[in-house]
């Protein structure tokens, strides 16, 4: 009786057809996840810019004001007035936009926590959007995808 030391090369190659085979299949799904990946940091790193201006306003007892630049990816949040000391200034990634639709320039978060006025921002890329809802008393938000 002879003893086989390895694997015949039909062996390997559907072995080798099998890995090929589930690689391609897992690939376009990365991409996907990815883009996923990078949008639910985008919204996470909004929110925690807003609760961080909050909470300073909160601790310095002064203002912080909050500019959205519309049809711009980008935002300012500065202290006690427009052209304060800036805290953050943050673009976001390529393609998204700020659209303001019943919020009007600038938000400010009063030394109390509280939003001076109410409003609604949308964050769009091409067919995602997200609305940030700013509500009035205990300068709450909240970031709702559409």
């Amino acid at each position: 009786m002879a003893h086989k030391n390895g694997f015949t090369l039909i062996e390997m190659l559907i072995v080798l057809m099998i890995v090929s085979t589930l690689t391609i299949l897992v690939i376009p799904r990365i991409d996907q996840l990815e883009k996923v990946k990078e949008e639910t940091y985008m919204i996470e790193q909004l929110t925690d810019d807003l609760l961080y201006a909050q909470q300073y306003a909160m601790t310095h007892k002064t203002a912080v004001v909050v500019v959205f630049y519309n049809a711009q990816g980008r935002y300012r949040m500065t202290e006690s007035y427009t052209l304060g000391r800036t805290l953050i200034d943050r673009t976001l990634p390529s393609q998204w936009l700020f659209e303001l639709a019943t919020l009007q320039n600038p938000l400010t978060f009063l030394a109390n926590g509280n939003v001076n006025k109410s409003g609604t921002i949308l964050i769009k890329n091409g067919k995602t959007t997200y609305k940030v809802v700013f509500l009035l008393g205990k300068g709450r938000f909240y970031v709702q995808k559409l």
